[in-house]
Order: structure tokens, then sequence, then C-alpha cells
């Protein structure tokens, strides 16, 4: 989720949700609770240098599936329909072709990235990262343009900050991957 945000304070059931009307903005539920998301330029940019950049190296090294704006059903109650930036899924772990056509997949994300807007809560991002985690994604990292940095979650450990003279790696998750900051903040 990025960009300017508002949530309802009432709680929707995913049908509720499915109902919403269009009206050209994205949405997500997360814990039963919509936030419409109205992504920036500058949003768009970094997230289009990260899927690049992994999705090459994925597909050279046949990993799996590197996606974008995919609507993921976490199983929480209330329900959570999010919305990664980008999600990594590994081949083995992958949905077979006739489930990639569902509207919201039930397949979790190994890697998630989310670029955080400065409207964005503490409290929204860390419930966010709570619910991924939760639900078995290996690696949540969070993009933070306005600072050039970059926060990498994972179950058991203590998120790490990386700056603008760091290297973004997925070791764990993605073996090999490596990417400048300086290169993804230019």
């Amino acid at each position: 989720m990025s960009a300017t945000s508002q949530a309802t304070s009432r709680t929707l059931t995913i049908a509720e949700f499915e109902a919403l009307p269009e009206d050209g903005q994205k949405h997500e539920l997360l814990w039963g609770e919509l936030i419409s998301v109205s992504p920036s330029y500058r949003h768009g940019l970094l997230q289009s240098r990260v899927i690049s950049a992994l999705t090459v190296y994925v597909e050279d090294h046949g990993l799996g599936d590197v996606v974008t704006e995919t609507a993921i059903n976490l199983p929480t109650e209330p329900p959570s329909v999010l919305i990664p930036d980008v999600a990594f899924v590994r081949a083995d772990a992958a949905p077979p072709a006739d489930q990639q056509v569902r509207r919201y997949s039930s397949t979790v994300p190994d890697l998630v990235v989310e670029v955080i807007s400065p409207s964005e809560t503490t409290r929204s991002i860390r419930t966010k990262v709570t619910a991924y985690l939760d639900h078995g994604v290996g690696i949540v990292v969070l993009v933070y343009p306005e600072s050039r940095q970059i926060a990498l979650w994972s179950t058991g450990q203590t998120p790490r900050v990386l700056g603008r003279n760091d290297s973004l790696d997925f070791d764990d998750v993605v073996p090999g991957f490596a990417l400048s900051l300086a290169r993804l903040f230019r």
C-alpha cells in the first residue's frame, strides 16, 4: 500500500468488499478495515525499479514468479485482502494456471515489497507487516521514498534498516539477488 490511504471505521466482509462500486482507486481490506490507496508517480517509479530488477533475476534463474498489484486473500478474521506493490512466489509454490485468473489469490508470497507513503500511519504499516508475516510471507520489504531507506522484516528477526549506500538482498528467499539502493533511489 502506498500514497494516500484512508480507512473506514466499520468492519467489512469479503462480500461487502467485493460489492464496493468502482471509484477509480485501489482498495485493500486489512482485518476488515477498508483502505483506499491513490499511488503517486514516485511510488510507481520505485515499484517499477524493484519489479524490473527482481523479475530479470528471477526469470534468468528460473526461481518463480514476480507479480505486481495481485490481490492476496489472507485467511484472517475479520478478512484481509492485501495488494502488495511487488510479490515473489517460488516456482514450487506458484498457483496452477487455472487458479491464476481468480480475483483473489490464496497463494501466500514468499516476499512482499510495499512502497510507503508519508500519509500511512506506523500502526497501519505494522498491522500489515504482522498480517503478512503471520501468514507465511518470508520477507516483507518496506520502501520509504522520502528517507531513501528500506526496512526488511522477517519472522523472529529484528527489522534491518538499509540506507542509500547499502545493497538490498533476499538471500533467504531469492538467493543471489542484490539491488543497490543508490540505483533504486537515483
